[in-house]
């Protein structure tokens, strides 16, 4: 099933786009979220409050609105097109009866698909804005997107622990065994390495060089809870973007040669810190 607010957002952009910039997020809040206040809810708990919303989308999201807008309806043309398609075969490659929401969106930059529960339902929230800003318009990379974070909600679902998993996610070293685990679901459901954060056709190339130097940052990163530079649409590692799901795969690669997907998915946290720490430690002596 898909909640699509387009429409609603459409209608609010024709009244104000033509306004100063602080009049057009006044009418992102009153004239388009003010339909979905779920989804502003959802966001005011991850930027901490209005005014940091505000900030971000008047510095960041706002002034290039204009330019994506023509990429923002490609992605949300190709999602209605194949969006429940990937559903269906996550759900057969991953033998689970999971059926989330499919919300599309757009946002204050939070993310460009965001695994959560929305209306006590598992949704995959789907920020056009950032879709756009990373050039993810294509039918195959809005493919990956959406198995990818249908992997984030089978791990949710098999571990039961839907409110509490992204709390979890804030430990750096459960944040690489989750992302790593949700890549890994997304080249099962894709059926090959469709590696949907890649950068440039050499993305992987650059991320297999620096793998040790990443896991060597990644610990040092980790002792100071900051690991946004290896996830961030914005941020980078030594001009690497996205290098925490690589990362993060490279690591389920290895336990799934002992261990089977299930298994995995139920690893305690201490389980986890354990043997996160222990192959980004083997990695960076490479």
């Amino acid at each position: 099933m898909i909640l699509d607010t387009m429409p609603t957002f459409l209608n609010y952009w024709r009244s104000y786009s033509d306004l100063d910039l602080e009049e057009v997020f006044d009418g992102w809040l009153r004239s388009y979220m003010i339909h979905y206040p779920e989804l502003l809810i959802k966001q005011l708990g991850n930027w901490g409050s209005l005014d940091r919303i505000r900030e971000v989308m008047v510095d960041r999201i706002l002034p290039r609105l204009d330019g994506w807008i023509h990429d923002i309806i490609e992605a949300w043309m190709n999602i209605r097109a194949c969006g429940e398609g990937v559903l269906s075969r996550a759900r057969t490659s991953l033998k689970t009866d999971l059926d989330p929401l499919i919300v599309l969106y757009v946002g204050s930059g939070y993310g460009a698909g965001w695994a959560t529960i929305i209306s006590d339902k598992p949704a995959i929230l789907l920020g056009l804005e950032n879709i756009a800003d990373l050039g993810w318009i294509s039918e195959e990379k809005i493919r990956g997107l959406i198995a990818h974070e249908f992997g984030h909600l089978y791990h949710m679902k098999l571990r039961g622990e839907w409110s509490r998993f992204e709390e979890l996610e804030k430990d750096p070293y459960f944040q690489l065994y989750s992302e790593g685990f949700a890549q890994y679901c997304e080249h099962l459901i894709m059926g090959y390495r469709s590696w949907h954060v890649a950068i440039g056709e050499d993305w992987v190339d650059k991320c297999s060089k620096k793998i040790g130097d990443f896991a060597s940052k990644y610990l040092d990163s980790s002792e100071r809870s900051d690991v946004r530079a290896f996830y961030g649409s914005w941020l980078d590692v030594w001009g690497i973007k996205h290098a925490g799901y690589f990362l993060g795969h490279e690591l389920i690669n290895k336990l799934v040669m002992d261990r089977g997907l299930e298994e995995i998915a139920l690893l305690s946290e201490g389980e986890v810190r354990k043997l996160v720490k222990d192959f980004l430690e083997e990695l960076s002596r490479i």
